[in-house]
């Protein structure tokens, strides 16, 4: 498992299906013990975080890069994710 799959599932693992500030999903990651702090950083996980709202995983409310702006949540599996933003 690459480091990005490992981070991913460990975002996807924190993230449920209410709506979370993209600053506390980050700060779950960072603090779970099987997250590396000598070779991730909590930029790592927001960057995983961008790549799982593009990829229609997660979805956002606001401008994901602002992390004390925006919230995400899970995509539910049997809905289409609404007012979903592409990170540019």
């Amino acid at each position: 498992m690459t480091d990005g799959n490992k981070i991913d599932a460990l975002v996807l693992s924190a993230a449920s299906g209410e709506w979370q500030k993209t600053a506390l999903l980050i700060s779950k990651v960072f603090d779970d013990p099987a997250f590396s702090t000598e070779k991730d950083t909590a930029q790592s996980v927001a960057e995983r975080i961008y790549t799982l709202v593009d990829d229609g995983k997660l979805e956002a409310n606001g401008n994901v890069r602002r992390w004390r702006d925006s919230n995400v949540r899970l995509v539910a599996a049997n809905s289409e994710p609404e007012g979903k933003e592409k990170v540019t």
